[in-house]
């Protein structure tokens, strides 16, 4: 039985992917081990979304090469799609974003010829969603489910649309039979992933997300439905009011990239928005769900960023008050607009800016959670550590108790006491399936 691993770096809809593939893999009858195993086959799922990313993806490539020189080393994703002359160096099968389920039939190939397979197609004229699904999940409490692929917004800083191509959904029969399986199997909890989640069913014409998740709710018996992420301009009306209506299962959170908290800086990263715009729909949904956590992505030192610019962005976020943020320092992408631009700063800059914006993050963070000590919470129950068991709340708070029950996937009612050490320590009061 021919053994291989799989390496997943970047998003969530990469991580979907990965699995699809290992279920694929399972199923032909090869043996899945830990990357840091000796293998006969080593897949890296990778990612370009930062310099930092592709030098990532080439680093593991190499050292799947290290740990066996014969194995069959796969690279596919992002960093492929758009670097195949360097994949092709290292890897001897290169897939980019489409044809990911192929790898089975290609690695096979490859063991009959030994001949190096390059498999990367136009994904910017390729219209059609490639359908995958996951079988076997490696924890049945957290199922991410793939809806959507490509991006058409063409942020000046972002390379991925030319990586994932143009907007594609998945039919909703498809979601809807996934996520009835998933549950059948004991999953209490989904989040819907894409490049763009939001831009779900524009290609379709017949759906949309809101329409969407109105049919897993209805249609399913999910414990809880979650979004992994979406943009500003997808909020619609409609899409609050679906939210509202099934806020008992759908969680009290929402991931909405800000990226920038300038009106200039936002101006020249192409972005779909100004600072009032954004404000004034965070305002709507707060007063509809008055305790939402409202994550977000911020990118520092972006191209000819100014002390004033900076000082703009540090108070916008203060007023916004987001619950956790992802901050990533700026990285030039080649053949994006923003690498043509005059004013990229030192990277020493940049990186003191991130920085900043990290510790006021963490300030931020602290004080949301601390509005829930001495609170009940209900916690679906993911893993332990030691004695502790941790999991996720509605609003995404990761807390950690102590209890030597088994808990794997069940409810449990928590009472919060602490955040110590970044990390949020609560009692167990009660436990449900």
């Amino acid at each position: 039985m021919k053994t291989f691993s799989i390496l997943t770096l970047g998003c969530k809809v990469n991580s979907y992917e990965s699995e699809a593939l290992i279920n694929k893999l399972i199923d032909k009858g090869y043996e899945l081990k830990n990357f840091n195993e000796v293998c006969d086959i080593y897949i890296v799922n990778s990612c370009t979304v930062t310099k930092t990313s592709d030098q990532k993806s080439r680093q593991m490539l190499h050292a799947a090469r290290r740990k066996n020189n014969n194995a069959v080393i796969v690279v596919m994703g992002c960093y492929s799609q758009l670097n195949e002359k360097e994949a092709s160096t290292i890897a001897d099968i290169v897939v980019g974003t489409n044809n990911k389920l192929d790898v089975v039939e290609l690695i096979e190939s490859y063991l009959t010829t030994k001949h190096q397979i390059l498999k990367i197609t136009d994904v910017l004229n390729n219209p059609t969603y490639e359908e995958m699904k996951v079988n076997v999940l490696k924890t049945h409490t957290r199922a991410f489910i793939k809806v959507q692929d490509g991006c058409e917004n063409y942020c000046s800083y972002c390379a991925i649309p030319y990586s994932r191509g143009k907007i594609r959904s998945r039919k909703p029969d498809n979601v809807i039979e996934e996520i009835k399986y998933l549950v059948n199997s004991g999953t209490k909890e989904v989040i819907l992933a894409g490049i763009n989640t939001g831009t779900y069913g524009k290609d379709l014409g017949n759906i949309n997300l809101a329409g969407l998740i109105k049919r897993i709710i209805e249609e399913t018996n999910l414990y809880r439905l979650r979004l992994s992420s979406i943009e500003l301009m997808e909020i619609t009306d409609e899409l609050l009011n679906v939210l509202y209506k099934y806020k008992d299962r759908i969680a009290n959170h929402l991931h909405i990239p800000c990226q920038g908290g300038s009106d200039t800086v936002l101006k020249r990263m192409n972005r779909k928005y100004n600072l009032n715009e954004y404000e004034n729909r965070i305002n709507d949904i707060r007063k509809i769900f008055p305790d939402i956590a409202l994550t977000t992505d911020i990118l520092a030192g972006f191209v000819g960023e100014t002390i004033d610019e900076f000082n703009e962005t540090i108070e916008f976020i203060k007023r916004i008050k987001f619950y956790e943020m992802h901050v990533f320092p700026y990285s030039r992408r080649s053949n994006t607009v923003a690498d043509t631009l005059e004013g990229h700063l030192e990277k020493s800059v940049i990186t003191t800016r991130a920085k900043e914006i990290s510790i006021l993050a963490e300030s931020l963070k602290e004080e949301y959670i601390n509005n829930y000590i001495e609170k009940e919470v209900y916690v679906l129950a993911e893993a332990k550590k030691k004695n502790y068991w941790h999991g996720h709340t509605s609003n995404y708070l990761d807390v950690y108790f102590e209890s030597d029950k088994e808990l794997e996937n069940k409810i449990v009612k928590v009472r919060i006491k602490s955040y110590q050490n970044k990390i949020i320590l609560g009692e167990m009061e009660e436990v449900y399936e």
